[in-house]
Order: structure tokens, then sequence, then C-alpha cells
């Protein structure tokens, strides 16, 4: 049985955990997912609307740098930022193999600000909510406005406080390429927080990681975006631009620095 004080570090501290996030590199970036990054991009780019191809776009939480990729591809100019460097290696590997010019930065999503410089910010994969204070959830969202130019646009995808609620499994076992996985999950705090438990197995060696997301509806983001100054709040349920309501697989909203 875990202390409050143990409990409290694991929380805190979740997903600074490399060997956490090497771990399961191959699950949560399975060659299926990969491999269907560009139709997810491009779909993305029609719910934007009209970007110039100078634009400047940031991938925050870039992992492997799938996205940053692609929209490399389409020839925009690109950084990627993410806490893991095992990820960034990778993604610059696989850049510099394509002849894809991207700039990767090491760091923590709520240090990292330029001011007005992007035209684009991207944050993709429910790589949002990490942290055990809510301030610091704002500050990111702070620091993605302060770091847009004028008329900038802000795109991020979370799995929303609805979807999850009709989706929600308390336990999952699946088998991919060798590993044995088993995700036991739990609502928290009324329902402010979400803690996922994986046991993963593979050639016999057996691992235990854990995440924590803080869990929002579309109503609390938007609400949180709009404070920090954000326009034009669009919210939807897939990269197809459906609507999000009961049927929604994701929730996506897409909004404006004021200019």
């Amino acid at each position: 049985m875990k202390t409050e004080t143990q409990i409290k570090e694991e929380r805190s501290s979740w997903f600074q955990r490399e060997k956490d996030w090497e771990l399961k590199q191959s699950i949560i970036f399975n060659k299926n997912l990969v491999r269907l990054t560009f139709l997810e991009v491009d779909r993305l780019m029609k719910l934007l609307g009209k970007v110039d191809k100078n634009s400047k776009i940031l991938d925050l939480c870039c992992g492997i740098g799938r996205h940053s990729m692609e929209f490399a591809r389409l020839g925009y100019s690109v950084t990627g930022v993410d806490i893991t460097e095992s990820y960034l290696k990778l993604a610059k590997n696989n850049s510099e193999k394509q002849n894809l010019d991207i700039e990767y930065i090491h760091s923590d999503m709520r240090d990292f600000r330029q001011f007005n410089t992007f035209e684009v910010i991207v944050n993709l994969c429910t790589s949002f909510g990490y942290f055990e204070d809510i301030n610091d959830d704002i500050k990111v969202l702070e620091n993605v406005y302060n770091s847009l130019v004028d008329e900038g646009k802000f795109v991020i995808e979370i799995l929303g406080k609805e979807v999850i609620a009709s989706t929600f499994k308390e336990i999952e076992e699946f088998d991919y390429e060798g590993y044995k996985v088993k995700a036991v999950s739990k609502i928290l705090n009324d329902w402010s927080l979400l803690e996922c438990r994986r046991s993963i197995v593979k050639d016999g060696i057996k691992e235990e990681i854990v995440a924590f997301h803080r869990l929002y509806s579309a109503t609390e983001l938007k609400e949180h975006l709009e404070r920090i100054g954000f326009k034009n709040i669009k919210v939807y349920g897939d990269f197809g631009g459906a609507p999000y309501d009961n049927h929604a697989k994701s929730m996506i909203m897409v909004c404006e620095k004021q200019g």
C-alpha cells in the first residue's frame, strides 16, 4: 500500500520518467497509427482553414515526431518540443533520413515559450493535463497564447471527459507485437483525474507504469481558453470535423489568438 507521500510524488513526476515512455513507445506509437499520420494531418489542416506556406508550426509534445515530419513534408517550418530525450533522438534521426529540416527542442511544456513566433501550434494525442496542479495546465495554455502571432491558431486534441465517460473500461487486456498489456483505470477526485496503471510483459519481464491525466469537459477547457484570450473557439468530435456529441471519438478544439 502506497503512502500519501508516495502517491503525491507519483502524480507529480510520472511524465518525467524516461524509462516509462520508452517502455510504452511501441504501444502508443503503433505502426497503424504512424502509418495514418498523413491522413490525420490532412484533416487537421482542413479544420485550420488557410495556412500560409511560410508559416511556422509548433508541435508541442511532439513525441517521435510523426506529426512534425508530416507538417514539414507539406513545406512548413516546423519546431517540435518534447520532454522525452529518447523520443527526440528518434525524431531527429528519422527526420534526417527523410531530408526534413525540423528543429527539435528538449523542454518541459510548462517552460517552453517563444513570444509571437508561430502561426500554428498543435498539442495532440492527449498530451495535456499531465500536472498535479491545474495552474500548470493554465501556464501551458498561456505559453501557447504568448508564442502565437496575432491571429495565430491553436489546435488541442484530448480525450474529453464526455468521451471517457461514454467509453470507460476499468480493465483492458491486449497483446501487441510481443507485448502483453493489462491496463487498470480509475476515475478519481470527483471526475477530475484519470489514473491508468499498466502492467507490460515483454520477453518474460514484467514492468509496471502509471499515468495521470486531468480531465476536462468541453465547457471547462473552453472557459480556460477564453479567459486567456483565445477567440473563435470551435469544438469537434474528430479530425473529420464531426460535432462534439455522444458519438465523439475525441475532443478537438481549434481557436485563435486575439489580433
